[in-house]
């Protein structure tokens, strides 16, 4: 796989993060950028799933989505997404399968100035809403940061959440500096251990309706 030039190691919070997702992701999957922003994650993600593959990237503002879909122009991976203005709490109304992966980077969009951030309560409801698509094994990937007014309430509110999930189901891993103070960002990894007793794929039929 191509990958874009990065030389910066673990200075950049989100290099543990794709190394693992890397390893995950395979030719084929469809998997969510629920913050399209200026397209790096989108990008990186176009490159994992290969051809056959698709992501839906999601951005509430238009200024994101242009970039993103100038990015993934200028690398010819225009085609293996689908760039979505909307916000990531209606990720279920336009992904109806099953995902490998979903990443998200919370904050501001870099550049755009912080006027419009992501917020506590729809961060957690788009959380909720990837949790039920994820396929079994697969990954939730966020990036977060508490420097900006709200960051910290949203940081609280979203590891409280996660917090509460059921280990058997889940497992909550968090990646976080201890030498660059408490507002430093950090990642959390989600992985679905299993489907759970009442889930069937979007896509499955249920056997009790087949017609003799």
């Amino acid at each position: 796989m191509n990958r874009l030039p990065d030389h910066r190691g673990l200075q950049d919070t989100q290099t543990i993060l794709k190394m693992y997702l890397e390893q995950v992701i395979r030719e084929g999957d469809i998997v969510i950028d629920a913050t399209a922003g200026r397209g790096r994650d989108t990008l990186f993600l176009a490159r994992c799933v290969g051809v056959t593959g698709k992501v839906f990237a999601f951005d509430i503002q238009e200024e994101a989505i242009l970039a993103t879909r100038e990015l993934l122009e200028n690398f010819g991976l225009a085609d293996r997404v689908e760039l979505l203005h909307k916000s990531h709490t209606s990720i279920a109304d336009h992904v109806h399968d099953r995902v490998k992966a979903v990443v998200f980077n919370l904050g501001y969009l870099p550049g755009g100035g912080n006027r419009i951030i992501t917020q506590a309560a729809t961060t957690v409801e788009a959380v909720q809403q990837g949790l039920t698509l994820l396929e079994e094994k697969g990954i939730i990937a966020l990036t977060v940061y508490r420097g900006h007014e709200g960051g910290q309430d949203e940081s609280q509110k979203l590891t409280s959440f996660l917090s509460g999930l059921s280990k058997k189901d889940f497992s909550v891993v968090q990646g976080i500096y201890l030498n660059q103070g408490e507002l430093s960002p950090y990642w959390i990894m989600i992985q679905k251990n299993r489907r759970t007793i009442d889930e069937n794929p979007p896509s499955e039929k249920d056997p009790g309706t087949d017609s003799e």
